[in-house]
């Protein structure tokens, strides 16, 4: 009788049904992050509308970056945000967007009086601090620098920055604040240094990924950019934050 009433359980239990891409991403605020035990920011409030409108299950879950990055660049339906799209970067992946535009500049503790007005300035400083496998780090690997600092997280360089355990640390305009947050410093405490890069922010998906599912995607971003839903969410997030240029050039070419 106990395993007619197992197997009765099993034949009218509800069906789980298996998610049609897995997104990863990372805690990194304002864009994504955790709150109240859910993925929240306006990257992660913009996948779920694509995922709707492109007709598609999706699970969100945050990961360390490194982990993530790895991930999809090699599994299936797999895919990372908000993910810069650089030229290093540009064959590992299949691109959705963009999603953001944004600029990255090196910021310093403003006690430390220090002035950096280009990358040569940041290179003869002691330490930098930066999460590893960021665009930022590749980036300035790639330049020369020797003096990086490398660690698994955003809130990881912030710790080692709020402990004068690194001269700058390197995160966009739009995250700073965020960040500075996560170790109770305020804009008023740092000082931003040299910009040396701007960049638009994507969903990465593994090149292993089905073509038609990444096209679908990007249809469904073309349509939140022409309904307006895309602006609202946007505006939602970043009230009194232009979009930028480039990103205002794309919206212009696809709702025209």
């Amino acid at each position: 009788m106990a395993a007619l009433r197992c197997l009765l359980l099993l034949l009218f239990a509800p069906v789980l049904q298996a998610a049609d891409v897995l997104l990863l991403s990372e805690e990194n605020p304002p864009l994504n992050f955790t709150r109240a035990g859910q993925p929240s920011g306006f990257s992660v409030e913009l996948v779920r509308l694509l995922a709707a409108q492109a007709g598609d299950r999706a699970e969100i879950r945050m990961e360390p970056w490194t982990r993530g990055y790895s991930r999809a660049q090699r599994e299936a339906g797999v895919g990372l945000f908000s993910t810069a799209r650089t030229p290093e970067r540009e064959s590992r992946f299949q691109w959705v967007g963009p999603l953001m535009q944004a600029r990255t500049c090196f910021y310093s503790r403003r006690v430390d009086n220090l002035r950096v007005d280009s990358l040569e300035d940041a290179r003869r400083l002691r330490r930098l601090a930066l999460p590893r496998q960021w665009y930022s780090t590749d980036y300035l690997l790639a330049q020369g620098f020797d003096n990086l600092f490398t660690v698994a997280s955003p809130d990881k360089m912030m710790h080692m920055f709020a402990l004068g355990r690194g001269d700058l640390i390197v995160a966009s305009d739009i995250a700073v604040p965020q960040l500075l947050g996560l170790r109770n410093l305020r804009m008023e405490d740092v000082q931003q240094q040299h910009c040396f890069m701007e960049h638009e922010s994507y969903l990465a998906f593994s090149p292993q990924t089905d073509a038609a599912l990444v096209a679908r995607w990007q249809q469904a971003l073309h349509t939140l950019y022409r309904d307006g839903r895309f602006q609202h969410s946007y505006r939602r997030w970043f009230a009194d934050r232009p979009l930028g240029p480039r990103l205002e050039a794309v919206l212009g070419q696809v709702t025209r």
